[in-house]
């Protein structure tokens, strides 16, 4: 009898069986990531949305404005609530030059959560602003909410006038004698100018002949000048106007004195003095 091979059977059944559950637990573990996945999402977003905080943002425009010296310029301001920030607000603007002054239409601001609002910034220069380029920042407060600050730039040029400017003395000059000069100016303008930097020098003293055929000296040495000293800018109406009209007090005035030196100061008798004026003028 010839030996047969022995069969082995597999039990499939149990075998699928237990495949089947493997699939179960992969399907089942696979479920729970995925859910895991989604559950981590939603709770980044609510954790997004929960450090969003309240504030204010502030926006200027245009972001710069060219004027003359003495002129306004206007600039749009926004204000918007962000983070469901609500309430008042006001307004302040910061690093203008001086003699600079800075307006707001309205000079608040109520916001609402997800709101806007519209001001006006009218800033206002003086005849004697100094010319240039200025970064200013605009900026809004609310509470204990402080907003961004805005930048925008401010062009300031200068704005120059022809005027005249000339004076006398009301007398003689002694040694150790000062005089007062009660300065003249003349506005050719169809406006007011904005006068400052008045000054006076002697130009050349011019002697007798006498004194120059005796060879006797007399210069600009033999005088000093005190420039004036009052407050400016001194306003000259259109035409002719002087310091004493203007009000400007006589101590206020430039003034000329002849130095009472050890030296021999006979060549200054009878000389005349040519006096330079100068000055600077501005007007809108």
């Amino acid at each position: 009898m010839q030996p047969q091979a022995a069969r082995l059977r597999t039990p499939f059944g149990r075998a699928g069986v237990a495949v089947k559950a493997m699939l179960l637990t992969l399907l089942v573990v696979l479920a729970s990531v995925a859910s895991l996945g989604a559950s981590g999402g939603q709770s980044n977003g609510k954790a997004a949305a929960a450090k969003e905080a309240k504030g204010i943002i502030v926006a200027l425009s245009p972001s710069n404005r060219s004027l003359d010296q003495g002129q306004s310029a206007a600039f749009d301001v926004t204000i918007s609530s962000a983070g469901g920030f609500g309430g008042t607000v006001t307004l302040s603007a910061a690093g203008l030059p001086p003699g600079t002054t800075a307006a707001w239409s309205p000079s608040s601001g109520v916001l609402s959560s997800g709101s806007s609002t519209k001001v006006t910034l009218t800033v206002s220069t003086s005849p004697t602003t100094p010319a240039g380029k200025y970064d200013f920042t605009a900026s809004a407060t609310g509470g204990t909410i402080q907003s961004n600050a805005a930048k925008a730039q401010l062009h300031v040029k200068e704005v120059k006038r022809n005027f005249g400017v000339s004076g006398s003395l009301t007398g003689a000059l002694a040694p150790g004698l000062s005089l007062p000069i009660d300065l003249q100016i003349s506005n050719p303008e169809n406006k007011a100018i904005a006068v400052t930097n008045l000054s006076v020098t002697i130009s050349q003293v011019v002697r007798t002949p006498a004194a120059v055929a005796a060879g006797l000296p007399c210069s600009a040495a033999d005088y000093s000048i005190t420039q004036f000293t009052g407050t400016y800018p001194i306003t000259a109406q259109p035409g002719s106007s002087s310091l004493s009209a203007l009000g400007v007090p006589p101590g206020s005035w430039p003034r000329i004195s002849m130095l009472d030196t050890l030296l021999l100061q006979d060549g200054c008798k009878g000389a005349t003095l040519e006096l330079t004026y100068s000055g600077t003028g501005q007007a809108n």
